[in-house]
């Protein structure tokens, strides 16, 4: 062993001797037993499957010529609107998008005051 790991490992065992006691160092097999071994394995199988699921949620995947996070595709929401086809991250779209399936914009042109032309299923011509 070369005097740079000798130096580390002499430094280790003084910083484990610190923490847990000289019993540590002399004899760790006496603090680890087989109920320790099956719960650090059981931790560790938890661990890897947190990492796992986190990795697989910052997925990323092409879609119109941009890489999206694969999570935001999964969500119950969609941002764009069914009129004008424009995408949008504002709130207020989101409030008229969940009641009234339109952006802010198309509620304004073609919404409000004929909401109830808008209920009974009316939409504006795609040509238009």
């Amino acid at each position: 062993m070369t005097k740079n790991k000798q130096e580390y490992v002499a430094k280790l065992e003084r910083a484990i001797s610190q923490k847990y006691g000289n019993e540590a160092i002399n004899n760790p097999r006496r603090f680890w037993d087989d109920d320790k071994e099956q719960k650090y394995l059981k931790q560790s199988l938890e661990e890897q499957r947190k990492f796992a699921k986190l990795a697989e949620s910052q997925d990323k995947v092409e879609q119109d010529g941009f890489l999206i996070n694969k999570k935001l595709l999964t969500r119950d929401h969609n941002r764009t609107c069914p009129v004008c086809k424009k995408y949008s991250f504002h709130p207020k779209d989101d409030l008229y998008m969940n009641k009234f399936e339109a952006c802010f914009d198309c509620y304004i042109h073609y919404v409000e005051g004929r909401e109830e032309r808008w209920v009974t299923g009316w939409r504006p011509n795609k040509e238009g």
